[in-house]
């Protein structure tokens, strides 16, 4: 894509989600129009749910009085020179919620694995729950609409029953689709044998198009309506689960949508770090989906909408953080039921929000459709499917899952790691992710720059490959332990430099003492296994450069927990920075909580670069090497200005300073292009 068509395709839009009790009467609505219009320049569309439960059924009536209200409503905003839109909560439901008063669902109801029933959640294959989501959908496109949103309900995992749909109608569907009869029992029976590989990708698949044929219902539904009606998709991320297959991209086809919203759980700021985590989450959801859809907000999820539970600031730096993932927009979930006086509670955001959008605006615009680079924690949305079940182990509901957990390797962020959602500059294998590689795929990868823990080396041992990694396992530990590093280069002036992770106290700690045994001529030892009485075990970590030129290391001491001394986090940084060749996108020189996500063209001559101070303390200078082919590199501030940072060379691009950056803010550095022009541009 060149620069003039990403410019083109990256305006950025914001959008605010708005509760039943705030647009239903007259009264409330006249408050909230006031309220839309006094803050239009910050208000590019409104999304009006359509209901205030998540319990899925309401009689199609209830329906009908509403879409009349609604299309008055519509009207008047758009009267107002505000595009309209409806935001449908509820397409499967979402969990169980006020059951005992609600109406009954009078179709078969979402059932579990373990047998348990839904109350408030349909099995989306009936016949009968397919003609009641037509009418509704119907009754949506006819109140006028600019766009409809079709919710996070998509999904088949966590509608009141952990997993689903093991109804009568599913299990036959199934059956059909395998030429064999199947029961509920029998086929979770299967699903825990550890040759019923092909049984689990086959469920999987199914959950994949049962939602990509009720996409198609519910397209057909809108667009026999009206066909002009925009349609955006609301997604659920892999970091949760991959159970429903996570088919995005094939989702958004069916339902031939030009809007989505990735979205995930940060609802407080209790703990603030969990914004980057859900800013990665979204860059997952949107792999391949840039060239599908235009229009990308990221949910703004403020629900239950209490306004002590997050600070304004923690809403501006975790939609900074979600543009530079990759999305183009923001969709408010902030305004909830509140109506008349009380929206003034409000206030603050909206002026945050104005005073910041041209910074937004030009954010957006400088990162283009540029992928996010640096190390790839290996994610896949068949993970689910296609992950090993060995003897005595569960396929749902597992002991296990904690192996398969693809967030883990993200705390390498607060060293200053710049992370990638996608193939990038270096891979990260943590626990038993490799399982859903083929060999030829594993062989492949290890060609190039990788960095695994001891869960991932054992997956390369049951495959034969553990040769290329060049040790195997040779003992656990799981008390009594800590790692010492060597005099190896790669471990700086720290040589000697103890790491006590008291693997003991926390969690699935036992296994995360490994000792390591060479196996292979040129293995590097970074780090050494002792006991507290400083006797020496053995290896814990090593680098390792193999038969097909590809760098690998292998850490088996507390991989992925307590990383934050100085002496670890210089080894990771020069660890890192071998495995890539020297290719990551920065450097921060400082010992400081300093967060990156970097956005560059394939030529690294072009992009953002957002640095999080993830810490409660100012940082008072930091040194910044970017590897990158241009000098032109200029600071964003928060008001949209632009000013040229002065750079000094550096190996593989050049060396910045920043300084004054305060707790729990973000800074934003724009790669290439005359800063003069931004402001214009944008």
């Amino acid at each position: 894509m060149s620069r003039d068509q990403t410019t083109k395709t990256n305006a950025l839009r914001l959008g605010w989600r708005i509760g039943v009790p705030t647009y239903e009467t007259d009264e409330s609505f006249a408050g909230l129009l006031q309220f839309l219009v006094a803050n239009k320049a910050i208000v590019d569309e409104v999304s009006f749910f359509e209901t205030i439960t998540h319990h899925l059924y309401l009689p199609l009536e209830v329906f009908a009085t509403r879409a009349a209200v609604l299309k008055r409503r519509i009207a008047a905003l758009k009267e107002a020179g505000i595009s309209a839109g409806i935001n449908v909560l509820c397409t499967i439901g979402h969990i169980n919620e006020g059951w005992d008063y609600m109406p009954l669902l009078p179709f078969q109801a979402m059932v579990g694995h373990d047998g348990a029933v839904s109350k408030s959640c349909a099995c989306p294959n009936t016949p009968e729950f397919k003609a009641y989501i037509r009418q509704k959908y119907q009754l949506m496109a006819g109140a006028g609409p600019d766009f409809i949103w079709v919710d996070d309900d998509i999904r088949m995992h966590h509608h009141g029953v952990g997993f689903g749909c093991f109804c009568p109608t599913c299990m036959d569907l199934f059956s059909r689709r395998t030429g064999r009869a199947w029961m509920r029992e029998t086929l979770v029976t299967a699903f825990n044998d550890p040759n019923g590989l092909e049984r689990r990708q086959a469920w999987v698949n199914q959950n994949v198009q049962v939602l990509q044929t009720l996409m198609q219902d519910v397209r057909e539904a809108i667009r026999g309506v009206n066909p002009g009606i925009v349609i955006g998709l609301m997604t659920a991320g892999p970091g949760w689960t991959t159970y429903s297959g996570q088919d995005i991209p094939a989702w958004l086809a069916a339902l031939d949508a030009t809007k989505v919203r990735p979205g995930g759980g940060f609802y407080s700021d209790e703990q603030p770090f969990e914004m980057y985590g859900k800013a990665l989450e979204v860059g997952r959801q949107l792999v391949g989906c840039h060239a599908k859809v235009n229009d990308r907000q990221y949910e703004l999820e403020n629900f239950p909408y209490s306004a002590l539970s997050k600070a304004v600031t923690s809403v501006i730096n975790e939609c900074t953080l979600a543009l530079a993932a990759g999305c183009n927009g923001i969709a408010f979930n902030a305004i909830g039921a509140l109506t008349g006086p009380w929206l003034s509670e409000r206030k603050p955001l909206m002026e945050r929000v104005n005073a910041t959008r041209r910074m937004w605006e030009i954010l957006v615009q400088h990162a283009g459709n540029y992928p996010l680079t640096g190390l790839y924690p290996v994610w896949d949305k068949g993970l689910t499917a296609r992950r090993q079940v060995r003897q005595g182990d569960t396929w749902l509901n597992s002991n296990q899952w904690h192996l398969y957990d693809i967030t883990r390797p993200q705390l390498l962020s607060e060293l200053g790691l710049a992370l990638a959602v996608e193939p990038s500059v270096g891979t990260i294998l943590s626990g038993r992710v490799a399982e859903i590689y083929s060999d030829k795929e594993l062989t492949k990868l290890l060609s190039g720059g990788v960095i695994m823990d001891t869960r991932a080396l054992d997956v390369l041992a049951e495959r034969g490959l553990a040769d290329l990694a060049g040790v195997r396992l040779a003992h656990a530990y799981d008390n009594g332990v800590k790692e010492t590093l060597t005099d190896d280069p790669l471990n700086g002036v720290y040589a000697g430099q103890d790491r006590c992770a008291s693997i003991e106290f926390w969690g699935d700690g036992k296994g995360l003492g490994d000792m390591l045994e060479v196996t292979a001529p040129g293995v590097r030892v970074l780090a050494n296994m002792r006991t507290y009485l400083n006797k020496t075990y053995g290896p814990c970590m090593t680098a390792f450069e193999n038969r097909l030129g590809g760098r690998v290391v292998v850490a088996g001491y507390g991989p992925w927990m307590y990383l934050g001394s100085t002496a670890k986090r210089e080894q990771l940084l020069n660890v890192a920075d071998w495995v890539a060749k020297g290719q990551l996108p920065l450097r921060v020189r400082e010992v400081i909580r300093l967060v990156p996500l970097v956005r560059l063209s394939a030529d690294r001559k072009h992009g953002a670069v957002v640095l999080l101070n993830a810490g409660a303390d100012t940082i008072a200078e930091a040194t910044v090497d970017l590897r990158i082919d241009t000098d032109a590199v200029a600071l964003l501030s928060s008001d949209g200005q632009c000013r040229k940072l002065a750079t000094q060379p550096a190996e593989g691009g050049c060396r910045l300073a920043l300084d004054h950056m305060q707790p729990w803010s973000t800074t934003i550095l724009l790669i290439g292009g005359n800063p003069r022009t931004l402001l214009r541009d944008a």
